[in-house]
């Protein structure tokens, strides 16, 4: 057995031992790529509470007033109960409901009266949206309510006096209903549609439109890379505090094989951390498993690469802790611009651009095109003598760092 196969199976015969680092660097990503996935599905759960109405005043305006809250796309989100106001009092002070609405008795006679009448909403502090849809819904109605009395002043006068006098009730509603239809027929240019029409005219996008939980999958599988490179190329105070590499340093033909093995080792880690993630990626988005081997064909390359340059900034620190502290310091910032957080297809171009221009936004970024590509196998072999460049020179400056003094502090 040679050096290099014996130096890869004692690294990952080490390494499997520390079976809850390994667990660490994939549950976090799982973690936060299954609450942003769920957050961006199409099929998250909509919000939803109660609204209870208190109809004191039981007239026919007050009836539409209560419907006006269980119609529409506001009977997805809200359920509307009838109760009276002490039991609603007490349901609101116990946190069981959005929101209570009184409406006094009266308010019918008041309306059409024009005289002042006030609308009880009492809201729900511990929650935020739905009793700031329900209050702006009220405020709506009240608008709509003062405008209807604006336009239909005349109208609503002349049924008030209908009810005194001994008119004609088959000809009263009659005029009542021209005149009515009149006002609305002349409203309805400026209201529906809107006087002015503007139409937008987009080319069609010359790419399919992909999901935004979709989108979020290459940066969650470059975060579990981007811990396990970390957390491996650590490995490196544990073996130097044991003495291993003094010994390899004293034997300069061993010492670049060394390197390479760990690499190596380092890469069917990151590639099964990796795989979960992409696998599991794979079967919640339904991804064509055609895709499966280029992609972690590609996801095992990256880590080696990414590994080799934080052994680099590994061999920097003075400590172990100073080490951790320069790699921690890079690490959170490099998944913040690198897309792991925020898609780079859903940010401004100019962000987008300093994102994929870090070695972890190029890797997600190809890694990206090949997931929601029309076909497989869409990595550029530029791509991959880039990558493979960066992991080579990773190598090379780590097998100089050891020599110039690492290995033996």
């Amino acid at each position: 057995m040679s050096f290099l196969l014996q130096a890869i199976v004692k690294d990952l015969s080490r390494w499997r031992l520390d079976v809850s680092g390994i667990l660490v660097w994939i549950s976090i990503p799982f973690l936060i790529g299954g609450l942003m996935t769920f957050i961006m599905s199409d099929g998250a759960a909509k919000p939803r509470g109660t609204l209870l109405i208190a109809d004191q005043d039981e007239s026919l305006l007050s009836s539409l007033v209560a419907g006006v809250y269980s119609r529409g796309q506001l009977s997805e989100i809200l359920a509307v109960e009838q109760t009276t106001a002490d039991k609603g009092r007490k349901s609101m002070d116990d946190g069981e409901a959005s929101g209570l609405l009184i409406i006094p008795d009266g308010f019918s006679d008041a309306f059409f009266d024009e005289e002042a009448m006030s609308l009880t909403l009492v809201t729900n502090p511990a929650q935020t949206i739905l009793p700031g849809i329900i209050r702006d819904v009220t405020e709506l109605l009240l608008d709509a309510g003062f405008y209807a009395q604006e336009l239909f002043r005349d109208e609503i006068r002349t049924i008030r006096e209908s009810r005194t006098t001994d008119s004609n009730n088959a000809e009263l509603a009659a005029a009542l209903a021209l005149a009515i239809q009149q006002k609305i027929d002349t409203a309805t240019p400026y209201l529906i549609p809107p006087a002015m029409e503007i139409r937008i005219v987009e080319p069609p996008s010359d790419r399919p439109v992909v999901p935004m939980a979709l989108l979020y999958l290459p940066g969650i599988i470059l975060m579990a890379v981007m811990f396990s490179a970390n957390g491996l190329a650590a490995d490196y105070w544990v073996e130097r505090e044991q003495g291993t590499l003094r010994r390899t340093v004293l034997a300069p033909a061993r010492l670049y094989g060394f390197v390479a093995a760990k690499a190596l080792a380092a890469g069917i880690v990151i590639a099964i951390v990796g795989g979960l993630t992409l696998v599991a990626g794979f079967l919640y988005h339904g991804i064509g498993w055609e895709r499966l081997l280029p992609s972690l064909l590609w996801i095992a390359v990256s880590g080696i690469a990414l590994f080799s340059w934080f052994s680099v900034l590994q061999m920097i620190g003075s400590t172990r802790r100073a080490a951790n502290l320069i790699t921690s310091m890079l690490l959170f910032p490099l998944l913040m611009a690198g897309g792991s957080f925020f898609p780079l297809d859903a940010l401004p171009g100019w962000i987008a651009a300093i994102g994929r221009a870090t070695p972890n936004g190029f890797i997600a970024d190809h890694l990206a095109a090949e997931i929601t590509g029309a076909t497989a196998w869409t990595f550029a072999s530029q791509s991959w003598l880039l990558l493979i460049a960066l992991a080579g020179s990773g190598l090379l400056l780590s097998s100089w760092r050891m020599q110039s003094g690492f290995a033996r502090g």
